[in-house]
């Protein structure tokens, strides 16, 4: 490859070079941005992110307790809540609702619930949590909630949660269940704050200004070829070449 030789072509062409890198610049800025009456806006929106972790419990605070369950002592295996007063669930139960909460916390009666009408919306994504070294379900829910804005992500994030609470007691309320029986889902970390999720994509403007600089380039190739310049010789070969005619003429 004869750098020289495209340096050359592209220093003879530089108007029509340097036209088109303008143009690819142009072009490669608004395939980023937008031209409207209220200025230059982005096309696509940048992602944020927030997260919070929900607990699924019961009123009375079962994890203050020692015992759980214990045995009757009628010697047949059965078992009886530890409190006479308000019983107390197995965990086991807790983590399974943690797992149906999870996938209620998506659903379109949440959603509609924590829209409050004021442009601040996301998307939520909710999984159940489990321990790190035995994999055993916990009753905890890890929600991601995702927004265009920083702020609107934390704040989705937690009218989602507090959504999800008044789903749940609505439920229970319209069914009937003794508050001793009821279900509690509490945020036990807060979104404090929010991270990028998804940057802004730049291929399409890296894509569209190589093209356009590929397609100068060409053009510039195109024309040296189709109107070549005149090689300029070198002094020293044009005397080289004369002194070599005159000795064949002597020759002759």
């Amino acid at each position: 490859m004869d750098l020289r030789r495209y340096a050359s072509v592209v220093w003879r062409f530089r108007i029509i070079v340097a036209t088109g890198l303008v143009l690819a610049i142009m072009l490669a800025l608004l395939s980023v941005v937008r031209v409207s009456s209220h200025g230059l806006t982005y096309r696509d929106s940048q992602l944020w992110s927030a997260t919070m972790k929900l607990k699924v419990t019961q009123s009375g605070c079962p994890e203050c307790r020692l015992y759980a369950q214990r045995q009757s002592g009628t010697g047949d295996g059965a078992t009886n809540l530890v409190s006479p007063k308000e019983p107390v669930v197995d965990p086991a139960r807790l983590a399974t609702l943690a797992i149906y909460y999870s996938q209620i916390i998506t659903s379109d009666a949440v959603r509609t619930l924590a829209d409050r009408g004021d442009g601040v919306v996301g998307q939520i994504i909710a999984t159940p949590d489990r321990d790190a070294q035995s994999g055993v379900l916990l009753p905890y829910i890890d929600v991601l909630s995702i927004g265009t804005t920083a702020t609107g992500a934390r704040l989705y994030a937690d009218r989602t949660a507090q959504a999800l609470s008044s789903y749940i007691s609505a439920q229970q309320r319209a069914n009937n269940v003794a508050p001793s029986d009821r279900a509690v889902v509490q945020a036990i970390v807060y979104p404090r704050g929010a991270s990028v999720y998804r940057a802004r994509p730049k291929t399409m403007a890296i894509v569209v200004f190589l093209a356009v600089m590929f397609a100068t380039i060409g053009l510039a190739l195109v024309l040296e070829n189709a109107r070549p310049r005149k090689r300029e010789v070198d002094p020293a070969d044009r005397s080289g070449s004369k002194e070599s005619d005159r000795d064949e003429r002597r020759s002759a």
